[in-house]
């Protein structure tokens, strides 16, 4: 195919960014194999043979919203006799042990990997080797493991592993946690989220809406972990905004300490929610008539209490695969949600179109209040009590 003067720079940048990629992929295998070299290679097995027992997940340098994709398969597992065992980082160490379907939590520092003390289990499962960027992490953490067995799902180094868990070219999360559950001998046609909110979070929430029960409540989660999936400043007052010319609602916005500082004047009914725990997170949520939130943890915990939800996601690619793309892999579940697609070019952010999703799933609510004419130009009320937010 020819190409003209004018092409001819962009296809000089498409070929260089495909060596870098080649380069890159040569040099992760080589430190994979490299790793691997102390671990014992292992005989190729279609199931387990073994009675439910020990069974540990390293969870690492992932987010909580890996880990609420991944609660109904502990769930099941934990139903089934099996004990849960997760190796975490510190920063998610609250939640993981909040967690009624996992049994034991060891914490572990990425960054020294090698002073993590041996852990006893029976089998070992590496749920993300097929995302190039943690596969490394994995087969580390398995010469941490005193073991019987080793399961990976996806990744390109089968040695160490006993079962491999090929994936399709496009999946959801929950599909190789049913192929694994098979493997197990538990075959499993659907998995769905679990969380139980605890006790003194939801005592703390209750006891802070006492005063906003009469109108619907709309939890709005407008802030990511990365800037792409992140609504700006002006997105999120013009979608306030619009919801309260259309519904008489109280709006609770969650995010971190850093980002809810940026929101210096919302109006009336408007609730920065400075929480000291996720889990506080949690419970509002639960509380919640309908969640409004771009790709993060907030959407999978909406997924996992059953909530009315509106999910904006940024369509972006995994290991630079046009075809695995993360609003299908990690795609919102449950009969109450609605998804909105975004990129840079052919489908922006459009405030008007997340009103309209938001005002049709509000539409079954019991105690939806529209009202077109309302107004929403006044100043700001904090939540009380106030607290630190890490949420």
């Amino acid at each position: 195919m020819s190409l003209s003067l004018s092409e001819l720079p962009g296809a000089l940048k498409r070929l260089n960014r495909q060596r870098n990629r080649y380069l890159h992929e040569q040099k992760r295998r080589i430190r994979l194999v490299l790793s691997a070299m102390l671990l014992r290679s292992a005989n190729k097995h279609e199931k387990i043979p073994q009675a439910p027992q020990r069974v540990v997940f390293p969870f690492v340098n992932l987010g909580i919203g890996d880990a609420v994709c991944h609660t109904g398969l502990w769930r099941k597992l934990k139903d089934l006799g099996y004990r849960v065992q997760i190796i975490a980082e510190t920063r998610s160490e609250v939640f993981f042990k909040g967690l009624d379907c996992v049994d034991d939590v060891f914490i572990v520092d990425v960054n020294h990997i090698d002073r993590l003390e041996k852990i006893d289990s029976d089998i070992v499962i590496s749920m993300y080797s097929w995302m190039q960027r943690k596969e490394l992490l994995e087969i580390k953490l398995l010469s941490r493991i005193n073991y019987s067995y080793a399961i990976s799902i996806g990744g390109w180094l089968k040695r160490p592993y006993h079962i491999t868990l090929d994936l399709a070219d496009n999946f959801h999360i929950t599909d190789p946690q049913k192929q694994l559950l098979a493997a197990l001998g538990h075959p499993c046609n659907t998995l769905r989220y679990w969380l139980n909110p605890l006790s003194f979070s939801d005592a703390f929430i209750k006891n802070c809406l006492q005063k906003y029960a009469k109108k619907p409540l709309i939890v709005l989660s407008p802030f990511a972990s990365v800037s792409e999936r992140t609504m700006t400043r002006q997105q999120i007052f013009d979608l306030i905004a619009k919801l309260q010319h259309s519904v008489d609602c109280n709006i609770f916005i969650t995010g971190e300490k850093h980002q809810l500082a940026t929101l210096d004047h919302t109006s009336a009914n408007v609730f920065i929610c400075a929480f000291d725990s996720l889990w506080h997170t949690i419970s509002l949520v639960n509380k919640a008539d309908l969640v409004i939130s771009v790709e993060t943890a907030i959407v999978h915990v909406a997924c996992a209490l059953n909530k009315k939800l509106v999910s904006i996601f940024y369509s972006t690619n995994i290991n630079y695969n046009d075809v695995l793309q993360s609003n299908t892999v990690f795609k919102p579940i449950g009969e109450n949600v609605r998804q909105i697609i975004v990129n840079r070019t052919t489908l922006p952010f459009d405030t008007d179109k997340v009103l309209q999703a938001s005002l049709a799933t509000l539409a079954a609510a019991d105690r939806l209040a529209v009202d077109p004419a309302g107004s929403g130009n006044c100043s700001s009320e904090p939540l009380e009590p106030a607290t630190v937010a890490d949420s």
